[in-house]
């Protein structure tokens, strides 16, 4: 996988936004004090960005559509947890949307460097045919 696209981005860039930090750690029900989160929230779909660091890190995701599909999974969580009109639904939708943007950007970024290195490679040499 691509995986450099994401981690360009979050290198230059590790307050994806101001209020990404809500989503750095897996959720502790206990120390936030929401029991009922597991109940909502299946433990296997919890996602979280230091998780979601942690595959990138060890290449698991297979393909840029992987990574984005985790990002999604936890802004709906976050959703779902929330509601879409709480704070925190508001802070997923804009920590989502920038991921996007960034993604965006350096994929036309990587598509662009990937034109401008085709205009400098030389036609291939025909092989030479023997008798």
């Amino acid at each position: 996988m691509s995986a450099i696209v994401f981690v360009l981005a979050w290198e230059t860039n590790t307050n994806l936004t101001s209020s990404s930090w809500i989503f750095r750690e897996p959720v502790d029900p206990d120390i936030l004090g929401i029991p009922t989160y597991f109940d909502i929230i299946p433990p296997k779909d919890a996602r979280d960005l230091r998780t979601i660091r942690q595959k990138l890190d060890s290449d698991k995701f297979e393909s840029i559509a992987a990574f984005e599909a985790d990002i999604d999974l936890m802004v709906r969580n976050a959703i779902k947890f929330n509601g879409a009109d709480s704070e925190v639904g508001h802070f997923a939708t804009a920590l989502q949307n920038r991921v996007t943007e960034l993604l965006a950007n350096a994929k036309t970024s990587s598509d662009k460097k990937r034109k401008d290195g085709d205009k400098g490679s030389l036609p291939m040499a025909k092989k030479p045919k023997f008798a």
